[in-house]
Parts: C-alpha cells; sequence; structure tokens
C-alpha cells in the first residue's frame, strides 16, 4: 500500500515518466475535482491556478498545496497510485496550516464508555478544513457543520464503501467516490465494518446558513 512517504517532493524536474492521466469528476460554483493516475515510476507534477487538496486514496493521507506551488510527486511503488485533486475556486488570504499542538486535533467519540468514531483535523485556515474521520463497526458519527456566520460546502471523499446521510439524503458511496453537498447535518454509520473518510470544509462568511 503506498502513503504519503513514498512521494519524492522537489521544486524541480524529475527525469521520471510522466504519463499520468487526470480525469474530472466533478465541477460546480464551489469546487472542482479531478482523479489523476500515476504509473509506477512516474511523476505527477502540479502547478496548479488555485488552492489543492492532494488526497491519496490508498494510503489514507492529504497533503496541501498552496496556489501556486511547483511540486512533483513520485510513485516509487510497484503499482499505479490514485489520488484525488480537490481545488475549492474560491481563494482566501488566511494561511491553510497543519494541525499541531497545542491545538487538539483529534477528539474522540464515545459510547458506553467505548470509543467508536474519531475525527481528527488535518489541515484548516478558519475558511478551508480537512478533517479524517474513523467509525467502528456498528457505531454512528454524526457531524454538523452548522454556522450562524456564513454557511459551508463540503466535499466528501469515502476511503471504503459507506452509507451515508446528508441532511435526510441517503446516499451510498463507493471508496473514492467524491461527493458534493451544502448539507448542514452529516451521519456515518459503519453498519457492518469499520468506514473512514476525508471531508474538506470551504466555509463562506457572510451568508447564513440554512
Amino acid at each position: 500500500m503506498l502513503t504519503l512517504a513514498v512521494f519524492s517532493v522537489s521544486l524541480t524536474a524529475a527525469s521520471q515518466p510522466s504519463d499520468t492521466t487526470r480525469e474530472l469528476l466533478l465541477e460546480n460554483a464551489a469546487v472542482r475535482i479531478f482523479r489523476t493516475t500515476v504509473p509506477p515510476g512516474a511523476t505527477l507534477r502540479l502547478n496548479e491556478n488555485g488552492d489543492t487538496f492532494v488526497v491519496d486514496l490508498q494510503s489514507e493521507k492529504a497533503i496541501f498545496l498552496a496556489k501556486g506551488t511547483a511540486t512533483n510527486l513520485q510513485n516509487s511503488s510497484a503499482e499505479d497510485t490514485v489520488d484525488l485533486l480537490i481545488q475549492p475556486k474560491t481563494h482566501w488570504d488566511a494561511e491553510v496550516r497543519p494541525c499541531g499542538a497545542p491545538m487538539k486535533c483529534t477528539r474522540e467519540s464515545s459510547m458506553g464508555g467505548e470509543p467508536i468514531a474519531w475525527t481528527t483535523t488535518l489541515f484548516t485556515s478558519g475558511f478551508l478544513t480537512a478533517t479524517y474521520h474513523k467509525v467502528v463497526r456498528g457505531g454512528t458519527l454524526d457531524s454538523s457543520y452548522f454556522s450562524a456566520t456564513g454557511s459551508d460546502s463540503l466535499v466528501f471523499v469515502p476511503f471504503t464503501n459507506l452509507q451515508a446521510n446528508f441532511g435526510g439524503t441517503p446516499e451510498s458511496l463507493k471508496t473514492g467516490q467524491p461527493y458534493f453537498t451544502t448539507a448542514s447535518e452529516v451521519e456515518v454509520t459503519g453498519k457492518d465494518s469499520e468506514v473512514r473518510w476525508l471531508v474538506v470544509r470551504m466555509h463562506a462568511p457572510g451568508k447564513q446558513s440554512g
């Protein structure tokens, strides 16, 4: 399984093959999402005009690239790697930073004294936030994205097949299938197995939610 550790990041051109593919999966007024496939030994060259979250579907990890960052991500594994490029169409000047001390980055939910769900903040600026979620088999996680000071758009990336309810709308999502929503309430249940997913939250201030 590929992890981000196998990626070689540099600001110079690489000599490896670059026959990567890029497929547009979703585009609307808020976000653009591509799926990229990187063959073994190839390099994904990125120099995007907008902020970009690169989500590695194999390792279930993500990195954030500010707009204009020129980066080469090399696949040194023996298998194709698949990444999602999530690109918000709005840019905020606030810096997107990895979560770290003294912030509490992981919140645990329990039932009957036993932990059933974990939510980990990966990056945040107040306007853009990426969080990783995990729910045990039989557990349920209810997440509220209501904001009295604005509105929120969400990109939901499942790392496992799962069932989710977005503001009363049930959806069956497959691994790596991105889903866009403006729902303020999201419920995910690990019905038959553990489930994991990532959420990119885009906050637009000054627009009342609801």
